[in-house]
């Protein structure tokens, strides 16, 4: 059984959810971190998918999403 992630934005911010924790953020535009995801969580590692609907998560280096 796959783990379930969500997504939840607050107005200003798109977050990557995992058991109720925020574990990664979209960087805003015009920052650094503009169109990747920022870690809020040691371990886990948010990274684009192939396409604008879609992201891969890592914990521990393991690819779990």
């Amino acid at each position: 059984m796959k783990p379930a992630f969500d997504l939840e934005g607050d107005g200003t911010d798109l977050f990557v959810i995992f058991d109720g924790v925020r574990i990664a953020k979209r960087g805003h535009p015009g920052t650094a971190q503009a169109g990747r995801w920022v870690s809020l969580e040691p371990g886990w590692r948010v990274l684009n998918g192939p396409n604008l609907s879609s992201f891969m998560v890592e914990h521990n280096g393991v690819r779990v999403h």
